[in-house]
């Protein structure tokens, strides 16, 4: 992590791919470069997303490997998101805080899970199960114990930062930001007098693992983040949140209560 002056940091740039984005980024670019930062984007210590969300998503993706060692800041060009911090009006002040201000460096948990106990894949807001095709039972299990059998199109895992997306889109709980949690919340489930389920979005503590195992997912996606896989072949899907961190690089005091009055 950057600790002291960030005179001749090591920084990166990742935009979305529309014109607006594009001339912030040039623009920015010029400010970091006559200010002595240096851009260096395979071994990044800074990676400055420009674009909302989605686009630091995808940031985070694509420094996976190494997002450890990274520090990530965003730049929105849209509505104002949860992981951005400046606007594209504020490029000379964000330049300037990069240079003045002590960053305050928050750390999160991404979700990591597993397909039949095989290779790890990480979502900094949610993994997701969903079947469109047909009817996907799932056996649900908390921790190796059985918590219910579920019907209806899937489930979704979130983390605490992912609370705000698709999670509160399917009426998940909206989680405090100083909390470390996992969520568990019902896609679109089938309940009537033979088949019941929890029906309410369940709030885990973070060492938590969530199981879903089911004699047949086929037709069924696995959906993290952005990205996505078949599944049509897994048995079982784990997921907990893991020891791999994204490090969020702050340079603002940062109100939780005011990015939640701008979801509504």
């Amino acid at each position: 992590m950057l600790k002291g002056s960030t005179s001749m940091m090591r920084y990166a740039i990742v935009q979305r791919n529309d014109e607006h984005s594009k001339e912030v980024e040039k623009k920015l670019r010029k400010l970091l470069n006559e200010s002595l930062f240096h851009e260096d984007i395979k071994q990044p210590e800074l990676v400055i997303t420009i674009g909302g969300d989605g686009t630091f998503l995808y940031a985070l993706h694509q420094y996976l490997d190494d997002c450890d060692k990274i520090n990530f800041i965003g730049i929105h060009t849209g509505t104002l998101g949860f992981l951005t911090e400046y606007s594209s009006k504020e490029i000379e002040k964000f330049v300037s805080d990069l240079k003045n201000r002590k960053p305050t460096i928050i750390s999160k948990r991404l979700l990591e899970f597993t397909v039949d106990g095989k290779e790890k894949h990480y979502a900094l807001n949610e993994v997701r199960v969903e079947n469109v095709m047909k009817t996907q039972i799932l056996d649900i299990y908390i921790s190796n114990n059985f918590l219910e059998t579920f019907r209806g199109t899937g489930i979704c895992i979130s983390s605490q930062i992912g609370s705000t997306a698709y999670n509160r889109s399917l009426n998940g709980a909206v989680v405090d930001n100083d909390l470390e949690i996992i969520q568990l919340t019902e896609i679109t489930g089938i309940h009537h007098r033979l088949f019941q389920s929890l029906q309410s979005p369940l709030v885990l503590a973070a060492e938590k693992e969530i199981s879903l195992k089911s004699d047949n997912f086929e037709g069924s996606m696995l959906c993290f983040d952005h990205l996505y896989l078949k599944a049509d072949h897994a048995k079982e899907i784990k997921c907990r949140l893991s020891e791999k961190k994204i490090n969020i690089f702050r340079l603002k005091k940062y109100n939780y209560a005011k990015r939640l009055k701008n979801l509504f």
